[in-house]
């Protein structure tokens, strides 16, 4: 089994300089960007993370952990498995300073270091119970569902994603693609986005219209950094420029979707272990009750417009992270 490391996302919305350089930079916006406070609000819950990862993955060769500059206090950052990764560490300089996620994602290949396997994790994603590694990489390729849907969302991210599906198509035939890898699109492990594939191979059957979407930590391979970056740099330069995500991104999943459309994916049902919540009122009992009683492996808890009574919703969320991680890891300062 090759090396795989993992990296992480991370902002302190709460740093006054920070603060400081996003609000000077979106003053000088004039089109419709992505700035809510939702992108940036902390819910303390990185400790938790760190502590999932080792209990549940004490494997992993590596975290990288990409950050504008700031880092929590308590954390350990001379622990041997940790490397604390900047923004001017790996994004050329002329796009810096960025707030825009698609941006710092595409970059992940040029950190020092990286092993050609990796998982990215967004900083609301959280281990909940043991996985393996084979779990994210089998065969050398990174697990994946293989599934069709139609696609039709509006709005910044909604763009962003079209623009993604557009570059996919430019560079592969679906009819062609699925037919070179018939068994990853057509498998017993997800029957039923098995029988959906054949539904919406009969649809538009020379182009992608989509691929379901999925919130939980996700392998990567370099190579595919680098084939997407040969093939796209163009678009991708474009995406560079922009300081916060807005119209005209195109979305990180094209690195994902890429690996999908080659076939560079060993067929996983991540529907199986895998949670996604909004944090909403209406699902803070059933949030609470996924994490105390580890009814997923991996969980992602999404702050949302819709998400309020922010102070409560919190402490329900960090009790039932303390229910099931309450010692301290060696990612903490003694």
């Amino acid at each position: 089994m090759n090396q795989i490391d993992f990296v992480i996302t991370w902002v302190d919305g709460n740093d006054p300089a920070w603060r400081k350089e996003r609000d000077h930079y979106a003053e000088l916006e004039h089109r419709d960007i992505d700035n809510h406070n939702i992108r940036y609000r902390d819910w303390e819950t990185l400790r938790y993370w760190f502590r999932g990862v080792e209990r549940f993955a004490p494997w992993v060769n590596m975290i990288y952990f990409v950050t504008w500059g700031h880092v929590p206090e308590w954390l350990n950052t001379n622990h041997p498995k940790l490397q604390i990764v900047k923004h001017e560490d790996f994004i050329p300089s002329e796009y810096l300073p960025t707030f825009n996620s698609n941006v710092i994602e595409f970059y992940f290949h040029k950190i020092k270091g990286l092993s050609d396997q990796f998982v990215y994790f967004n900083d609301d994603f959280f281990l909940l119970d043991d996985v393996k590694p084979e779990r994210f990489f089998k065969n050398g390729l990174p697990c994946d569902i293989g599934a069709l849907v139609e696609h039709g969302r509006g709005g910044i991210m909604g763009c962003s994603v079209c623009l993604a599906q557009g570059l996919i198509n430019d560079h592969f035939n679906k009819r062609a693609a699925v037919k070179k890898n018939f068994n990853k699109w057509f498998n017993f492990i997800y029957p039923f986005y098995s029988l959906r594939n054949l539904l919406y191979m009969r649809i538009r059957t020379s182009t992608f219209n989509g691929f379901e979407d999925h919130h939980v930590p996700q392998g990567f391979l370099k190579k595919t950094y680098n084939e997407v970056w040969n093939h796209c740099e163009k678009d991708l330069i474009r995406t560079s420029h922009n300081r916060f995500r807005q119209y005209g991104d195109v979305a990180f999943w094209l690195i994902r979707y890429w690996q999908l459309a080659s076939g560079s994916f060993s067929p996983y049902n991540v529907k199986k272990d895998g949670a996604y919540f909004s944090i909403e009122g209406n699902r803070m009992n059933e949030i609470v009750d996924c994490i105390r009683h580890q009814k997923k492996k991996m969980i992602c808890l999404n702050d949302t417009e819709e998400t309020f009574n922010y102070e409560n919703s919190k402490r329900e969320i960090l009790n039932a992270f303390e229910a099931i991680l309450p010692e301290k890891c060696s990612f903490e300062r003694g």
